[in-house]
């Protein structure tokens, strides 16, 4: 049951991306200045940056509940995420889910400034 509603959220996340990028990319809706090309990119760096950081907490999480995971004395998937805490596997993840943040935060703000400055 679980799966049926994971595989089905992200169909509607690609579904809603794609809609995005067409709607951006349809020469119908742009006036006499042509297709703006950074709202393109800027869709396609966050859609990027969120299918990363899940695959990688996906990975890590399924990694975390295989049998004896950890010291010998703290078997466990905290203890195993806990133990990966330094390396790689463990830090991409928080520096993507940090930069898509701040994208995120970027384009609430840059729709606050005016017209003259943007």
């Amino acid at each position: 049951m679980l799966t049926s509603i994971v595989w089905f959220i992200l169909g509607l996340l690609t579904l809603l991306f794609f809609q995005c990028m067409v709607a951006l990319l349809n020469p119908a809706h742009c006036r006499e200045e042509g297709i703006k090309r950074w709202p393109v990119f800027y869709t396609l760096a966050m859609f990027s940056f969120t299918t990363v950081y899940t695959t990688m907490n996906l990975y890590i999480q399924s990694n975390s509940f295989i049998d004896n995971r950890g010291p010998p004395d703290y078997d466990g998937p905290l203890n195993y995420q806990f133990s990966i805490r330094g390396t790689a596997l463990s830090l991409v993840p928080n520096v993507i889910f940090n930069l898509n943040n701040w994208l995120a935060d970027g384009l609430l703000v840059s729709s606050l400034m005016p017209r003259q400055l943007a």
